[in-house]
């Protein structure tokens, strides 16, 4: 007999990484392993609001967890699922999620989809630090997405406590599909793409500075910035670098891409720079990047320090313009090295991030409490 386990988590919209991850995660196999309840904790707001003590934000957190409340004594679950926030309004409701479920006697499992929970935990005042322990004192474990994290809840929550599973997505090119792009005759121009969220942060002005150097030693290339412009100081940056270099016919900027014309972009692309400036979770792009079999150039931020080996899926970079603009300089110039790397990353994919190798170890560590 399945066990009865409640999901938190928001749906989109907004779509971000934890809605879709909910999302995939409820319409999976997992259900096939437990009975799911799920308990929609959505904010349908923008994404700024995230986080925020505000008015609405409090009815929310109030009538989620009165919903917890009546999901418990209607369905008595035997587990819980929670991902947890890294800022105190999140963390608070987070925490009163765990203290319901285990009043109600159930295994209580976290899961940390980012990177930066040490450094929230020592931020935060004396006494919501009290809470923060006694909280995590409660749960039977927590989920981490990479090595590096293992050690984020140190003296928080025992070692023996804390299981890794990486992040996964879908395979939406097929093998055919990318060894067609393997074999077909490519454009002349060479495009590096970088795609995510247009926030300076992410690095993406970075790379608009390292174009200038890069085309010194390759004119034949093409860079494709694909997202969402997050600020408009940054957008107004972006413009003005790149009339001040004189660099308009060699930068794009497609917008926002998804289905079809994302992959197509991957697909037409010879390597993925992301030389962002986070500390990174897992980025699902960078994973993406790795399914289409592009070379990546990445700071090693986060997950990426030891999902990335250097040389082997790419070549890191300490962010600066010089350095991007090195890196891809000397994988445009090698094409016997982009071609072995393209291979490693699509193995890599195919055994370690896809979805269903996800799921499959999200369940066993369910499984253990």
């Amino acid at each position: 007999m399945r066990k009865k386990l409640i999901v938190v988590g928001p749906t989109p919209p907004p779509h971000h990484g934890v809605s879709l991850f909910t999302t995939n995660l409820i319409n999976s196999d997992f259900k096939r392993y437990f009975k799911i309840i799920l308990l929609d904790t959505a904010d349908r707001r923008t994404k700024p609001n995230m986080g925020r003590f505000d008015i609405v934000n409090i009815y929310l957190g109030v009538k989620h967890l009165l919903k917890l409340f009546m999901l418990f004594l209607i369905y008595r679950a035997e587990i819980l699922y929670v991902p947890i926030s890294q800022n105190i309004p999140g963390f608070f409701r987070d925490g009163l999620f765990i203290l319901i479920g285990k009043a109600f006697r159930a295994s209580v499992v976290i899961h940390l989809h980012g990177g930066i929970f040490d450094r929230f935990y020592e931020n935060t005042p004396h006494l919501f630090k009290r809470f923060i322990e006694f909280t995590l004192s409660k749960i039977d474990r927590a989920i981490v997405l990479c090595e590096r994290f293992a050690n984020i809840f140190k003296g928080l929550v025992p070692a023996e406590k804390v299981r890794v599973v990486n992040n996964g997505i879908d395979c939406a090119i097929s093998e055919e599909r990318f060894k067609d792009r393997v074999r077909r005759k490519r454009d002349s121009k060479k495009k590096v793409l970088f795609l995510g969220t247009l926030d300076k942060r992410k690095g993406f002005i970075d790379i608009i500075r390292a174009v200038p150097y890069i085309i010194k030693h390759n004119k034949n290339v093409e860079f494709v910035i694909a997202g969402k412009w997050h600020f408009q100081e940054d957008r107004e940056e972006a413009i003005r670098l790149i009339k001040k270099f004189d660099i308009g016919d060699y930068v794009k900027f497609p917008g926002v891409v998804s289905g079809s014309e994302k992959w197509d972009l991957f697909l037409g692309s010879d390597l993925f720079v992301f030389p962002t400036h986070f500390i990174e979770g897992q980025p699902l792009v960078v994973l993406e990047a790795m399914m289409a079999g592009l070379p990546i150039v990445a700071t090693p931020m986060g997950c990426l320090e030891c999902m990335l080996k250097e040389g082997l899926n790419g070549f890191f970079t300490d962010g600066s313009p010089e350095d991007i603009a090195e890196k891809i300089v000397y994988l445009l110039q090698n094409k016997g090295l982009r071609e072995k790397i393209s291979e490693y990353n699509r193995k890599e994919f195919l055994e370690k991030y896809t979805w269903n190798k996800c799921v499959e170890n999200l369940v066993k560590v369910i499984k253990e409490v």
